[in-house]
């Protein structure tokens, strides 16, 4: 479920949108990188689990598919964060957040 975050004095824009961009690869860049920023971590550690998945999946064309909609998401929810609203992937954000 999104989650509005009102303050956003933090937030760099696209940067999360960036995040996502090339799932796992961005996403160890931003993770080792920012120390400081608890958000962008959190969201360079979803790109990562979420870029991993999308290598299992893309195993057979028909799952190939199913990848490429994730790559999707994974650009909405740098969207939606880049705009203040805190998008949590199922399973993956949980992992996330004990790792930040």
């Amino acid at each position: 479920m999104p989650e509005k975050d009102t303050k956003q004095s933090d937030d760099k824009g696209l940067l999360y949108v960036l995040i996502y961009f090339f799932t796992w690869l961005t996403g160890i860049i931003f993770f080792v990188i920012e120390k400081d920023n608890k958000k962008v971590r959190f969201h360079a550690l979803q790109a990562i689990f979420l870029g991993i998945v999308m290598m299992v999946l893309s195993m057979t064309l028909i799952l190939s598919i199913v990848s490429l909609l994730l790559w999707i998401y994974g650009l909405y929810i740098g969207f939606k964060q880049s705009q203040g609203e805190t998008i949590r992937v199922p399973y993956l954000a949980e992992y996330a957040d004990k790792y930040v």
